[in-house]
């Protein structure tokens, strides 16, 4: 059992802090940049999911510790990422309720039609 208590997420200093903080913010912003795409490709969610899972039961503290702090960063991005979806979808069916009792009776309009678009897409 190899317990190294000199790694980049305990060490002290603002080089290190600075390290840490690049470190969950990292996560966040890839979450982030992949929400439109591979963000819901379940191989690749499994994946990280698996390599997480498999160092978090290592012997070395180190990687338990990274992989930990690694797996709360992720599942708070996409559970922010889901959250703005969300809202998103609520505000796109809000805004398409809207128009349509705002035109009733009337021919449908290439507005509403984008509205419906966006509800869906969402």
């Amino acid at each position: 059992v190899q317990d190294n208590e000199d790694y980049p997420l305990i060490r002290t200093g603002p080089y290190w802090k600075k390290f840490k903080a690049n470190f969950c913010e990292f996560i966040a912003v890839l979450v982030q940049q992949c929400q439109c795409s591979i963000l819901y490709d379940s191989y690749l969610m499994d994946t990280i999911i698996s390599l997480l899972t498999g160092l978090a039961d290592s012997m070395v503290r180190a990687f338990r510790h990274t992989s930990t702090l690694a797996a709360m960063k992720l599942l708070t991005a996409v559970v922010s990422v889901h959250l703005n979806l969300d809202i998103n979808k609520h505000n796109a069916q809000r805004l398409y309720e809207v128009e349509k009792k705002r035109i009733s009776g009337k021919r449908t309009n290439y507005r509403l039609d984008q509205l419906e678009r966006k509800r869906k897409e969402v």
